[in-house]
């Protein structure tokens, strides 16, 4: 049995010497087609918020007879703060270092002010120190200094070397490139703002728009970034036909393209023509009256492009609508009263309004309402046109939540031609407890003198004094965040109704960059919460990419606040495989983790499953060796 471990210890021992072997080889290789570079270690550091710290390197690397050197550093110190640092001078010393001993130091110095004499400007760490004789000169690559700092606000820092100046034993300098790093924890940029979209005017009722009659109306945007647009618009060829389109010139002229009922209009911005950002008319559509009638202006497909050729998001989409025949209407203005700091006690008023009423003598209306939350204190009747001869009943019964109001005029009263909306009364309310009601509007009717019926279209509000908010309240990759393409990333969200009144039923949408991880509906009573899982199937993801995680929930009824509807928080990073500490480079560290784990399954103490590359799964093996080692080099 011992005869039979040694023979297998002593397979693997000579499968790690012929890898060593081509590794050196690759090594001599590639270090002797390498420059010099001096470089910030790591190059990017990301997402730390006061009051963490964070250590950083400034390394060399394959540097030839190295004897002396001086380097210059800066950082912006309103947002990351100094607070140690190792020079790691000599390597008889620091192992992981530079320069051999004996060792003149010459300046090792840090001011945040940036006022050392004789530095280049913007400098706060000056290090100089040469060898001395009999000190050989040094070879290799190795960490010039160490630096920690303290991160003390949101903002960026450079990581910059300011200026380095490497000399060999015969005092000539030695040529490096210098490759600066950065500190940023400020949050990314958030998805671009929807754009809106509507016709304008959204309303033309107009009895006197005879057929041979025009009217224009434009298609409006609310956007940034505008680069392209496309939309169609629909509507009733049987009443209407386009008969002329003009475009903002700031577009090029558009493409149309007409079928019965509909027109179809793009345009785009040609390079370097900068993206349109605010309020603006896209096109005027001139329309030809042909019968009487209605017809929604019905605008869809619509698609806004930026620079780039990425989809903009649309938030609304407002159709227009056009009538040249009398609908009278009656309805509760405004529409809707939501106000979430409206208390007990509060009074408010409401109007009932008539629209297009050609020849009213009188109107009467019922308006019902919920008198847990509110109480009707009386009712004002507003007359159109100031004639005194009318009569007006009234009656108030709060214990059914109910108003009313019957108003008639008499001769010698003319009919009453209402064009377009007015006030005939105003109600007044006072807020009894939180909460929200309709205002039903019902058993409405608007006569003419002779008792014929107007026929009115009958339009309901709403009132509502509650708190109705749900947010995002947490976003965390629980997994870890440097994944081989095809990994399942665990990320969980936490999601919260922060409403002081009702229970909600909202959408929560992860994501991953602008791409969607999943959708989950939750319900969630007032001011509770709940989290949810999800899990990123990452097959196909490209290498070397990161990725912004961020979760959204989607808008509910009467919500006012929006700002923390959406959530930024946790990355991914996709690796290459058998970069097994995912630091985006394969190389002798993950070899050497590796071979830590070689031979490991689940469970064993040295079981590290980033090292179990390829088949059979669930062990460490040569194979798993081979499969890093082929690799060998890479790097993002």
């Amino acid at each position: 049995m011992a005869y039979k471990k040694l023979k297998i210890e002593s397979m693997i021992l000579t499968a790690l010497l012929a890898l060593s072997v081509i590794f050196l080889g690759n090594s001599i290789r590639t270090n002797a087609a390498s420059q010099t570079r001096v470089y910030v270690y790591p190059p990017a550091v990301t997402g730390l918020l006061p009051p963490a710290t964070f250590t950083i390197s400034v390394k060399i690397y394959n540097v030839t007879m190295l004897y002396g050197l001086d380097i210059q550093f800066t950082w912006e110190p309103t947002v990351i703060k100094y607070v140690s640092h190792i020079a790691k001078i000599p390597v008889e010393t620091y192992p992981d270092g530079v320069l051999h001993s004996p060792v003149l130091p010459v300046i090792d110095q840090v001011d945040e002010n940036a006022s050392m004499p004789g530095s280049e400007p913007g400098t706060r760490y000056w290090l100089s120190k040469a060898s001395m004789l009999p000190a050989k000169g040094f070879n290799g690559s190795g960490t010039i200094f160490t630096m920690t700092f303290q991160v003390v606000s949101i903002g960026y820092s450079p990581l910059r070397i300011v200026a380095c100046t490497l000399a060999d034993k015969d005092g000539n300098p030695i040529p490096a490139s210098l490759e600066n790093g950065y500190f940023d924890n400020r949050p990314p940029p958030p998805p671009p703002k929807p754009a809106n979209v509507s016709v304008t005017p959204s309303s033309i009722v107009n009895s006197s728009l005879d057929p041979c009659h025009n009217f224009t109306i434009d298609i409006e945007a609310e956007v940034e970034n505008l680069y392209s647009y496309d939309f169609g618009l629909g509507y009733n060829a049987t009443i209407l036909e386009v008969v002329g389109v003009t475009g903002n010139p700031v577009f090029p002229p558009p493409t149309i393209i007409q079928a019965t009922g509909q027109i179809d209009i793009s345009s785009s911005l040609t390079p370097p023509a900068l993206p349109i950002n605010g309020t603006l008319s896209l096109v005027t559509i001139k329309f030809h009256i042909i019968g009487k009638g209605e017809s929604v202006l019905d605008l869809h497909d619509a698609v806004f492009r930026n620079k780039n050729g990425t989809t903009l998001p649309i938030n609304e989409v407002n159709d227009g609508y056009f009538n040249n025949m009398i609908i009278t209407k009656m309805f509760v203005d405004p529409p809707e009263i939501i106000d979430p700091y409206m208390k007990p006690g509060d009074i408010f008023t409401i109007d009932i309004d008539i629209q297009d009423a050609i020849g009213m003598y009188d109107y009467k209306f019922k308006l019902g309402f919920d008198n847990t939350v509110i109480i009707c204190l009386g009712a004002i009747v507003l007359p159109p046109n100031n004639d005194t001869h009318f009569n007006v009943q009234q009656i108030v019964n709060n214990t059914a939540g109910m108003i009313w109001v019957y108003v008639q005029y008499y001769p010698p009263a003319p009919p009453i031609n209402i064009h377009g909306a007015r006030a005939v009364t105003r109600i007044t309310f006072m807020v009894k407890n939180y909460g929200q009601t309709v205002l039903d509007l019902y058993d409405a009717d608007v006569s003419t003198p002779s008792g014929g019926s107007l026929n009115p279209v009958i339009e309901d509000g709403f009132f509502a004094t509650l708190l109705t908010d749900v947010a995002i309240m947490f976003v965390n990759v629980t997994s870890p965040n440097k994944v081989y393409p095809g990994k399942i990333v665990t990320i969980k969200v936490i999601a919260m109704n922060r409403g002081n009144l009702t229970t909600e039923t909202f959408n929560v949408t992860l994501h991953y960059n602008s791409n969607i991880i999943g959708v989950k509906t939750v319900t969630l009573g007032p001011w509770s919460n709940a989290t949810l899982t999800f899990y990123w199937d990452t097959t196909g993801q490209i290498p070397c990419h990161n990725f912004t995680i961020w979760a959204e929930a989607s808008h509910v009824p009467f919500e006012l606040k929006f700002d923390n509807n959406v959530y930024y928080d946790g990355w991914v990073k996709i690796k290459m495989l058998g970069d097994v500490n995912g630091d985006g480079v394969i190389d002798i560290l993950d070899i050497v983790l590796i071979t830590i784990a070689y031979g490991s399954r689940p469970g064993y103490p040295n079981w590290n499953p980033e090292a179990d590359l390829t088949a059979p799964w669930g062990v460490i093996d040569i194979l798993d060796l081979v499969t890093c080692s082929s690799r060998y080099g890479w790097h993002c």
